[in-house]
């Protein structure tokens, strides 16, 4: 499926100990995580509940929306690309880190319960030149009217003269 919760993280500390890892790897119970690039995760075991589930509710390509069920807190693997930085991951609308595993996917703690769990793609480059196109065109508006101003200045003071 698109995404699956997960009982246990291998840690590896390499690259190459993590695509190394992934011959053996039981994959709908087991990821491969670097800990050299993801320092910050400190749990590797999780109560894996049979009736847990979650499932994709709106596929977009720049927005993925998923629906969870799970009665644990539980570390669920997402089979799309990581890439750093551009995509954000929300769960309930607040958002959370996300982190690598398997060499290539997403993956992601999410509390006990039911959750609404998404993705966005929201690069840096966007939001710039969304800024930049609203001061230009702010910019072209001031222009526009200062110069239908100025004509009308030059014409009553020829009116006048």
């Amino acid at each position: 499926g698109n995404a699956w919760f997960i009982r246990r993280l291998i840690e590896v500390k390499s690259a190459d100990e993590e695509i190394m890892a992934l011959d053996s790897l039981d994959v709908l119970n087991e990821a491969v995580v670097n800990t050299s690039d993801f320092s910050q995760i400190n749990q590797f075991n999780f109560p894996k509940d049979s009736l847990a589930n979650i499932n994709l509710k709106e596929y977009k390509p720049n927005h993925l929306t998923y629906n969870t069920n799970n009665s644990n807190n539980g570390l669920a693997v997402f089979s799309e690309m990581y890439y750093p930085g551009d995509w954000k991951a929300y769960i309930d609308g607040k958002s959370v880190d996300h982190f690598k595993v398997n060499y290539v996917l997403r993956a992601l703690n999410i509390p006990k319960g039911n959750h609404t769990v998404e993705f966005k793609f929201e690069p840096k480059v966007i939001e710039t030149g969304g800024k930049i196109t609203l001061a230009s065109s702010i910019l072209m508006i001031i222009m526009i009217i200062g110069g239908g101003l100025y004509s009308i200045f030059r014409l009553r003071k020829k009116e006048e003269g």
